[in-house]
C-alpha cells in the first residue's frame, strides 16, 4: 500500500471542502502503517484521522469531525467499547448518542461531510 499516495489523493479529491492538513504523519514499517491527520474544514471545523494498517488491511480506524468551538458532530471507529451496536467494532458517534456504522471508510466519511458543508 502505498499510504502517502492514497491520502494525497483522497485529500486532492476532496479540496473543496478542505482548507488546511495542518498535521499528516505517516509511519511505515514492515506489514504496518499508520496514518494520522488534523485538517481544517472550510467552515473552520476540524477533522481528526487516524488508521493502522496491518498487511494491507484497515485494522483499526477513527475519524472524527468538531465544530469550530470544539463539540463533536460526528465520529466513526472501530474501538471495541460498544459490543450492544449491531455492527460492533464499527460505530458511530453523534450528537444524539451511539449508532451502528455500516461503511466505515474515510472516503465516506469526507462524502458525508461534503453534503453537510456544501448541500446542493
Amino acid at each position: 500500500m502505498n499510504s502517502r499516495r492514497h491520502i494525497e489523493e483522497l485529500l486532492k479529491n476532496y479540496s473543496d471542502i478542505i482548507a488546511s492538513v495542518e498535521e499528516l504523519h505517516i509511519t511505515e514499517r514492515p506489514h504496518l502503517t499508520v496514518i494520522r491527520a488534523k485538517i481544517i474544514l472550510i467552515n473552520s471545523s476540524v477533522l481528526y484521522v487516524r488508521e493502522i494498517w496491518r498487511n494491507e488491511e484497515k485494522v483499526a480506524f477513527s475519524y472524527f469531525w468538531f465544530s469550530p468551538d470544539g463539540r463533536l458532530i460526528e465520529g466513526w471507529d472501530n474501538a471495541p467499547h460498544h459490543p450492544e451496536i449491531e455492527t460492533f467494532p464499527d460505530h458511530a458517534h453523534t450528537r444524539e448518542g451511539i449508532r451502528p456504522l455500516r461503511t466505515s471508510n474515510l472516503t465516506a466519511f469526507l462524502e458525508k461531510i461534503r453534503r453537510s458543508l456544501l448541500p446542493p
